[in-house]
């Protein structure tokens, strides 16, 4: 029959903390995927999961084992007390999140936001389970606990006078949680970056490169000319594009006549570039007729032409239509 100084025990050889911290990664891994909702604590979660979680994972990792009872950060004869583990649970964060964008971009992966989300995540998931691991393999006694360490420190502050220094140490821990969540926040600002899609033609070369020239310049009426469309998604995350296509003969800066010609859609992952042949049939007879090419998010305007004011991105090229 187990007592209740057993069940005790059998509670405080639970990692409640490595458990929080490897549900913390598995939401950051959700989130990467898009499996996960936009949630009103989101912001809070994400500062959490980068400045805390991955360098608590390794210092867990690192130190398995308890602190004596001193208090908060007294010396521990080599090892680390509760306020010690989270200060440097938040240092070792904010060295340790750049290093795995740059290991992103030395591995030529590209440092997206999805990616980026997906690698912290998985960081702090493998670190999690070997922290678990390694304290596990510790005997109870010397196990760091962060239930028996609330229940001594209760029992230390029942029993101690309180003292500014006391207050000062939390001071101190606070003024680090500040200054590392800022620190979070503007290296997740920096590594989002600028927003945008590259979006452009090219035509293939006598030897078959592609080349931002050497565009068809005349072709007959009923008859198609080849162009490569260039698409580069660098918004962040996996975008839906609409092209349309569309021909207009001009006088004088005056658009005389305007005949949509195509449309197509896709899909682009965040980071990548996609490049497609697309056949181009004008349908206008003229010289100087120019063909656009308009980019939108998601789909075309609903209830208005698509026309180069409202596309997101346009490019087009001129060509000489005859009769034949």
């Amino acid at each position: 029959m187990a007592t209740d100084a057993d069940v005790g025990i059998e509670a405080d050889a639970l990692p409640v903390d490595l458990l929080l911290v490897g549900l913390l990664g598995l939401w950051h891994l959700a989130a990467a995927q898009g499996y996960v909702g936009q949630l009103s604590v989101q912001a809070v979660l994400g500062l959490v999961a980068v400045l805390i979680a991955p360098g608590y994972a390794l210092v867990s990792l690192l130190f398995p084992r308890r602190a004596s009872e001193a208090g908060l950060f007294e010396d521990q004869g080599g090892r680390i007390s509760a306020g010690e583990r989270l200060v440097l649970s938040v240092g070792v964060s904010v060295c340790l999140v750049p290093l795995v964008g740059l290991g992103l971009v030395l591995l030529s992966y590209g440092a997206t936001t999805s990616l980026f989300q997906l690698s912290i995540g998985a960081t702090t998931v493998l670190l999690t389970v070997a922290a678990a691991g390694r304290r596990l393999r510790v005997p109870p006694a010397e196990r760091f606990s962060p239930l028996r360490w609330v229940t001594s420190a209760r029992s230390r502050a029942s029993l101690r006078p309180s003292g500014g220094v006391g207050a000062l140490h939390v001071l101190l821990v606070l003024g680090l949680l500040v200054s590392g969540t800022g620190i979070g926040y503007a290296a997740m600002s920096a590594e989002r970056g600028e927003q945008f899609t590259e979006f452009a033609l090219m035509a293939e070369s006598d030897d078959g490169e592609l080349v931002a020239s050497e565009y068809p310049s005349q072709v007959p009426l009923g008859s198609s000319a080849t162009v490569q469309v260039t698409i580069g998604n660098h918004e962040g995350q996996d975008q839906d594009y609409t092209v349309v296509v569309i021909a207009q003969r001009i006088e004088n800066g005056t658009v005389l006549s305007t005949a949509r010609l195509d449309r197509f859609d896709a899909r682009v992952a965040a980071g990548e570039t996609r490049t497609r042949p697309h056949e181009m049939t004008p349908s206008l007879v003229g010289e100087d007729v120019r063909v656009s090419y308009l980019l939108y998010r998601g789909e075309a305007p609903a209830g208005a032409n698509p026309r180069p004011e409202n596309a997101y991105r346009r490019t087009h090229i001129w060509v000489d239509v005859t009769n034949g």
